[in-house]
């Protein structure tokens, strides 16, 4: 009993070094969350260990995904604040073009809004860094389901020969699978961020 309970003591809780590099890594993303608190404009903060996603402004939290699945492949993801570059997705929503001049005199027309209906439930957010966020629902109709079956079927057979590809030219790959409990959630969250949107991820422990 002595021997068990000595065993769990100095395996099952981490060290002092464990703990100074845990508190040091979180003290840094602390430190980058707040350049974005004190700034106007809202931002995301991808919480790895409590699988949830916050869209938050000056440090309040406006909205909460909760995230019912998460997978990592490659390096983790940066401790710096990243910028979303590109939103990506198979059906990505539309605008109509309307070109100029083309109206008459008394002509009237109706304003295309995008609504969130016609966002998508399967795409990726390409960030900074090099970090790829893979978003998708765990329910959906059959195409959302046959878009999230192809997803696995890259991440279990593309990501593997891209990582590889990437280790011999020496350039790294960082890569997140997040799977949200509906198609409505996913939507909401392609609906609630753009181009140019800052976070942080906060990474597993």
């Amino acid at each position: 009993m002595v021997f068990l309970l000595g065993t769990v003591l100095l395996f099952g809780h981490p060290t002092q070094g464990e703990q100074r590099l845990g508190e040091a890594i979180k003290n840094k993303l602390l430190k980058e969350e707040l350049t974005l608190a004190r700034t106007p404009a809202s931002y995301l903060i991808l919480d790895l260990p409590q699988k949830s996603i916050r869209l938050k402004a000056s440090g309040m939290t406006l909205r909460e995904w909760k995230v019912e699945k998460i997978r990592t492949w490659g390096n983790p993801a940066s401790l710096q604040v990243i910028t979303l570059q590109k939103k990506s997705a198979l059906f990505a929503p539309k605008r109509k073009k309307i070109k100029p001049g083309n109206a008459q005199s008394g002509d009237t027309f109706e304003l295309n809004v995008l609504e969130l209906k016609d966002m998508p439930s399967v795409y990726v957010l390409s960030m900074t860094s090099g970090l790829a966020i893979y978003v998708r629902s765990g329910s959906g109709n059959f195409f959302t389901k046959m878009a999230s079956l192809g997803r696995s079927l890259k991440w279990y057979f593309w990501l593997p020969l891209k990582n590889l590809w990437l280790k011999l030219r020496k350039k790294p790959l960082a890569c997140l699978d997040i799977r949200l409990s509906s198609p409505q959630e996913a939507k909401a969250l392609y609906w609630a961020i753009g181009e140019g949107f800052r976070g942080i991820v906060y990474p597993k422990n």
